[in-house]
């Protein structure tokens, strides 16, 4: 085989084999349609041209729809490789280039007369894809930063939501384990506690030896910090206590400024609360008497969730806290 005449077939592509035609020396794809070669025919054209020692070959492509894109520039720089004049025994020609794909719908085609014209808009195209594909990198950067920054904000924002309902979501694995045992007739309860008391250190003498066994003397169960074991996960423990308990009681001191277990269990609050749609907590002033400092979540509570305790009061203010403390806590108790 020496000529192969396709011209005027309206043929997009052509992706036939030639390795095996040693002998070509003519291929006619002219005034069809084909906007792009393969691979397969590159390759095979300077086979057959490696081959032999001074027989040439002439594809030509003249009138075609060859494209001047990004995606074909690949393309044109091997036809610029092997155009006109040039000492490769292959040569290509083309006549015209196109700045789009949309073969419906051509705008003026570019005329290539020479080598020169050819080599003018290959170059334009190599700047405009470098900056085009720099521009895209770019955009993708901004867009992977920007989505980033959102789901970051997103996620901050809901933290405490997210933890609340990732260890709520786990309670039905609490065990006996994790907390003190429990009277066999609350085990049934949707709440395993009535009260659960959040304090500090500097609050924790009042809260084990006066506080809690008043309560208890009340007939209230009481969840206490002290009852968590050793070694288990803080946030996972308070959680689900303060999920199982109807009132949480904050003992306002001046340790519970600085401490994150206490702001913890605030938070936890503040969605537990959120989650019955009611108000389950009080806070009782010990040794502050500001909410300065303190968390938001506290700062928001109602003016009469807040109860002082009178450390220095007559035995009667003393009386009337404790029946003030109890009238406050039932209120809470009948709605939950």
């Amino acid at each position: 085989m020496r000529w192969i005449y396709l011209s005027k077939n309206n043929l997009i592509e052509f992706d036939h084999r030639l390795a095996h035609m040693s002998f070509l020396n003519v291929l006619n794809l002219s005034e069809n349609r084909i906007y792009t070669l393969s691979n397969t025919l590159r390759s095979d054209l300077d086979d057959i041209v490696s081959s032999r020692n001074n027989d040439t070959l002439t594809a030509d492509l003249s009138k075609n729809f060859i494209a001047c894109s990004c995606d074909n520039l690949e393309v044109l720089e091997w036809i610029l490789e092997h155009t006109a004049p040039t000492s490769n025994l292959l040569s290509v020609k083309i006549s015209t280039c196109y700045y789009i794909h949309n073969i419906s719908a051509l705008p003026s085609p570019i005329a290539i007369w020479t080598k020169n014209d050819l080599v003018y808009q290959i170059t334009f195209l190599q700047k405009f894809c470098t900056s085009y594909s720099s521009l895209l990198i770019t955009l993708v950067v901004i867009l992977f930063v920007v989505v980033n920054i959102i789901v970051a904000s997103f996620i901050h924002r809901l933290r405490w939501k997210i933890r609340y309902w990732y260890y709520v979501g786990h309670s039905n694995d609490t065990t006996s384990n994790d907390y003190t045992a429990l009277d066999n007739s609350l085990r049934f309860s949707r709440f395993k506690y009535a009260i659960y008391l959040a304090y500090e250190e500097d609050a924790r003498e009042f809260v084990l030896e006066t506080l809690k066994p008043k309560l208890i003397q009340f007939e209230y169960v009481v969840f206490v910090h002290d009852d968590i074991l050793d070694g288990l996960p803080l946030c996972n423990v308070l959680t689900k206590s303060i999920h199982a308990s109807r009132v949480v009681v904050f003992i306002l001191s001046n340790g519970s400024r600085q401490s994150l277990e206490w702001n913890i269990a605030a938070h936890i609050t503040n969605e537990e609360s959120n989650y019955r749609g009611k108000p389950i907590s009080l806070a009782m002033f010990y040794n502050s008497d500001s909410t300065q400092g303190l968390p938001e979540n506290l700062q928001l509570l109602r003016h009469d969730a807040f109860i002082d305790y009178p450390r220095n009061g007559s035995d009667g203010e003393i009386t009337a806290f404790w029946e003030d403390l109890k009238t406050k806590v039932n209120v809470i108790v009948k709605t939950t």
